[in-house]
């Protein structure tokens, strides 16, 4: 589109109206952009979308734009009028990289701030000895991979960028584990190293994303034993299961591998009269306590109820 170098809008020409408080700013269907803006803060992404007119280009040639604080703007709106003498580049240098490259200055663009744009708008453009590996490691795995150095590779805090984006570059001596092991999990399973992997915190993204890498002798059964039977049942193993926190799980989601020695009946005989009442053990189900979700889910069972509970609940009852 040919734009119009002005300050002069009319509402007329405009591909949109305006919202009803700048309507009423216009006179007589006229309005001065560059004095509207300026009271009442700037809005040159809704010109430049819904008219031909080109106020950056007006308030250049007119000296009165506001590089200090717009100079993003004249990059992605009218990079032809770039002066890298006046442009901020300490604070908008990543304009740069994503709408013109063709105006990158290597020695003033911000590199400690910025490298990330580089990497991922123009990494031909990147400049290896300037380049801001601690704060822009992340930008180079995830956009140009090919670039990324393992030894300036900011592994301590963009190791999980290696592991969604190039695990091919995954380095299981620098990574970091003990934030990033589940990222491994989800990603790029084949690299995990059973030795370094964070199991105390993230047993839970193996069981979901590569149950065949759980090491039982490592896995988290304390904390995560319930989505192992939710998951992965044959993994589970009786010897080390959380009985006493998670036996719930096995009776519902399988009971096949229910252990009657083992399971919690005391606090968790309601799901087995809810999901698998064959597994009702007469002698261990907590009759005084769960004997109602019997009633309710398996009313058949109620003549497996020994005698001496008999009495106990039929007196609570009474009372």
């Amino acid at each position: 589109m040919k734009r119009i170098v002005t300050n002069i809008v009319n509402i007329n020409d405009l591909t949109k109206k305006p919202c009803e408080k700048w309507i009423e700013k216009f006179d007589n269907d006229v309005l001065d952009a560059h004095i509207a803006f300026r009271l009442c803060e700037e809005h040159y992404n809704w010109l430049y979308k819904h008219s031909n007119i080109d106020l950056i280009a007006w308030e250049i040639e007119h000296n009165c734009f506001n590089w200090k604080k717009y100079s993003h703007y004249v990059a992605e709106l009218c990079p032809d009028k770039l002066d890298p003498d006046k442009f901020n580049w300490k604070y908008h240098s990543w304009a740069v990289s994503e709408y013109c490259p063709y105006k990158f200055d290597p020695d003033r663009y911000n590199w400690e701030k910025d490298s990330w744009a580089v990497a991922r708008f123009c990494p031909d453009k990147i400049d290896p000895d300037r380049f801001n590996w601690k704060n822009g490691s992340w930008a180079v795995a995830e956009y140009y991979p090919d670039f990324l150095d393992p030894d300036k590779f900011n592994w301590e805090e963009d190791s999980m960028y290696v592991a969604k984006y190039c695990p091919d570059k995954f380095d299981t001596d620098r990574y970091n584990w003990e934030n990033d092991s589940k990222y491994v999990a989800e990603f790029c399973p084949n690299k995990i190293d059973p030795d370094k992997f964070n199991w105390e915190d993230c047993s839970y993204f193996v069981v979901k994303y590569c149950p065949d890498k759980i090491d039982p002798d490592k896995f988290n059964w304390e904390k995560d034993s319930e989505y192992v039977a939710k998951y992965c049942p044959d993994k589970l193993d009786p010897d080390k299961f959380n009985w006493k926190e998670y036996s719930w799980a096995v009776a519902e989601y399988c009971p096949d591998k229910l252990d009657p020695d083992k399971y919690n009946w005391k606090e968790h005989s309601n799901y087995v009269a809810e999901y698998c009442p064959d597994k009702i053990d007469p002698d261990k189900f907590n009759w005084v306590g769960d004997i109602e979700y019997v009633d309710k889910y398996c009313p058949d069972k109620l003549n497996l109820m020994p005698e001496k509970y008999k009495d106990i609940i039929y007196e609570n009852d009474s009372d």
